[in-house]
């Protein structure tokens, strides 16, 4: 009779981190932030909560696995949309778009990342944003605005920001408050979309 063949330590832990961070998606969706307590993030996952830590530093690391989740795939979508489209207007106009979308398609992963404020648990912590490629993901809207105004030597920092704001705002009220009968995303990108040509 053979033995069963051992899984590998490595593949062990990865396991066991997946079933955290489900855990916490489905607490999350359940219950939202109150429902993120390391307690019921690890009876949920079927182990002691002691033994979260061996995976993550505590909540705000697991809240941070998510977040990752969350935007890589974004990431992903808006490099093609940027890629998709030649006209410097259709491209801005593109990946903005895409942005929105994403995140109307994924409303738990909106939440999870514009609900839940970030925390430093040790002093010396990076915050989220520093310690991955976030900022300059988003902030490629800064070179898609110039090329839209055809002027690529100004610094679009302001402006970039501020389109990152809109499209929150609009996705964030969409998700937010179904109930109202608001228009496609769309119709809010096109007016947005005039302070920037």
């Amino acid at each position: 009779m053979k033995k069963p063949r051992r899984v590998p330590k490595e593949k062990r832990r990865e396991e066991a981190r997946e079933r955290i961070l489900d855990a916490a998606r489905k607490l999350f969706a359940a219950k939202g932030v109150a429902g993120l307590s390391i307690r019921a993030i690890a009876a949920r996952a079927g182990m002691p909560a002691m033994t979260l830590y061996t995976y993550f530093p505590g909540k705000m690391g697991i809240v941070r696995a998510l977040w990752s989740e969350a935007f890589g795939p974004l990431f992903i979508e808006m490099e093609a949309a940027e890629k998709s489209e030649t006209d410097p207007k259709a491209r801005l106009r593109a990946v903005a778009q895409t942005m929105v979308d994403y995140w109307m398609r994924y409303p738990d992963r909106y939440k999870i990342v514009f609900l839940i404020e970030d925390r430093r648990e040790k002093e010396d912590d990076k915050w989220f944003i520093e310690e991955t490629e976030v900022i300059p993901a988003l902030f490629r809207f800064k070179d898609l605005i110039a090329a839209a105004r055809n002027d690529p030597d100004e610094d679009y920092q302001r402006e970039a920001e501020a389109l990152i704001c809109g499209l929150i705002g609009i996705t964030h009220l969409l998700v937010g408050v179904p109930e109202y009968p608001w228009k496609s995303s769309g119709t809010y990108i096109d007016v947005l979309m005039r302070a920037f040509y």
